[in-house]
């Protein structure tokens, strides 16, 4: 009961505030909005920052978060969240630190990097598959701040008014209509700067398309069916600064109602159909080179993909498939193997999972006591016994394995290695299986590990398509 007064008391005297108005004094400034970052982490979209805009610039050591003599506070944070630092700029992005601007960030502590209690922290639930509006954040400026030009903004609150969903922000949703069969299907684009207008005479550029897992039917308080966005950062890997950097790009995935055959065979699939006719119509509106179009998966999209790519053969130049193995997906021991082998002829591909991932044992039934990573190896060297060329990251005991622990430089010398290795033996495909224990969360995780790697992506952009896909009609 003493918590419930504290709160209605702190509550009431946050109401009791005057709310921030930009005042027309000339020797005052004023707060004028207070919105909420989140960002898609390793684990989901969670808020990491809180972006104040002011109408007049203001220097960096006009504000701080110190409580070491002489410092001072000058915000804080009613809702359960510490402040990790403050900085300003006049982009208003997130991390750009300036020496001055009309925006402040402040920028929150993640309470647990615990990825077993993750979930307390993200936007979503995975019971209800929903992502709701986020609950305003409420604050104070508790000293008054002297902007660049002398003017005095006076100790405040402030309210959260609106969401900044970093990346996932980036995609443009688009809705997709097939008439005859009377159903439609979202679709979420990420379009390069310079491309939004269409086709133009824009030199062409590649088309990432992802294939999510169970995800695709999260919905959103916007009814988009964002969650292949927002629950992992999988796609957004590829639509990153860094990444558009370097190989820009489109980069497409999908969201609707749950298909119960998304991972049947693509005659079954109305959303596999769809996705392909969503795949020719960003072909035809934009400047898309038909030669560099590239499929990616995570977890149970593998299925999917596969499928798409067996009914579709001349579509992809290549790709990349995370945290799944052809057993598992055919349920067969000799479609399996027989689909694998039609999908290394047709393209080139590069396949991970942790060793020891235990999402799908016992595909093949009881007696198949192996692991999904086991899985992947023995039916890579199956293929090797048939002629195909496979890089196995794999060796005699496991030496070969990567640390799915690693990223950035370390992460990408493994990439390099397995690449190298790759171009002595001239093999066309790879395999990489992650150690044991190297996997946040659980083993099945390997799409992090793998997509945030720049050699991997590489990779996949330097696979072009000898033979251009053309639409049927």
């Amino acid at each position: 009961m003493k918590h419930l007064r504290r709160g209605l008391l702190c509550t009431a005297f946050i109401l009791a505030l005057p709310a921030p108005v930009l005042s027309a004094d000339t020797d005052t400034a004023a707060l004028k909005e207070a919105t909420i970052i989140t960002e898609v982490l390793e684990w989901g979209e969670t808020v990491t920052a809180l972006r104040l805009e002011y109408s007049d610039e203001i220097d960096a050591s006009a504000i701080e978060h110190s409580n070491e003599h002489p410092g001072k506070m000058t915000y804080h944070i009613v809702n359960e969240r510490s402040i990790a630092n403050l900085y300003v700029n006049n982009s208003g992005k997130k991390d750009d630190v300036g020496l001055y601007g009309k925006y402040v960030f402040i920028n929150l502590t993640v309470s647990n990097m615990d990825f077993t209690t993750y979930r307390d922290q993200i936007t979503f639930n995975t019971t209800s598959r929903h992502r709701d509006q986020l609950s305003a954040f409420y604050g104070f400026q508790s000293e008054p701040v002297v902007t660049r030009s002398g003017k005095v903004v006076a100790p405040n609150r402030f309210v959260t008014s609106r969401e900044i969903c970093l990346g996932v922000d980036d995609f443009t949703t688009f809705t997709y209509s097939n008439d005859k069969a009377d159903r439609t299907l979202n679709y979420h684009l990420y379009i390069p700067a310079g491309y939004e207008a269409g086709r133009g005479n824009a030199e062409r550029l590649p088309l990432v398309v992802h294939y999510p897992s169970g995800d695709y039917r999260y919905t959103d308080h916007l009814g988009k069916y964002r969650g292949a966005l927002f629950s992992h950062p999988d796609a957004l890997y590829w639509a990153s600064a860094a990444s558009q950097a370097d190989n820009p790009a489109f980069v497409v995935t999908v969201g609707g109602a749950a298909d119960s055959n998304w991972n049947s065979d693509f005659a079954a699939s109305r959303m596999q159909q769809d996705y392909v006719a969503i795949i020719e119509k960003i072909l035809a509106d934009y400047s898309v080179d038909p030669s560099r179009i590239y499929a990616i998966s995570l977890a149970g999209g593998s299925n999917a993909m596969w499928k798409s790519i067996l009914a579709n053969p001349k579509l992809f130049a290549a790709q990349i498939s995370t945290a799944y193995d052809p057993y598992h997906a055919f349920k067969d021991v000799q479609l399996g193997e027989d689909n694998f082998a039609t999908m290394l002829n047709e393209m080139p591909g590069w396949f991970f999972s942790g060793l020891t991932d235990g999402s799908g044992a016992g595909s093949l039934g009881a007696g198949d006591t192996r692991l999904k990573g086991e899985r992947l190896r023995d039916i890579a060297e199956v293929m090797n016994k048939r002629g195909m060329k496979i890089d196995i990251g794999y060796g005699k005991e496991g030496e070969l394995m990567w640390n799915g622990l690693l990223r950035g430089d370390d992460a990408e010398q493994l990439a390099a290695a397995q690449l190298a290795r790759a171009k002595t033996s001239n093999a066309r495909h790879l395999v990489t299986l992650y150690m044991h224990g190297t996997i946040p969360q659980t083993m099945h995780w390997s799409w992090n590990a793998t997509y945030s790697n720049a050699v991997v992506r590489d990779w996949l952009f330097q696979q072009v398509n000898d033979a251009p896909y053309v639409p049927a009609n």
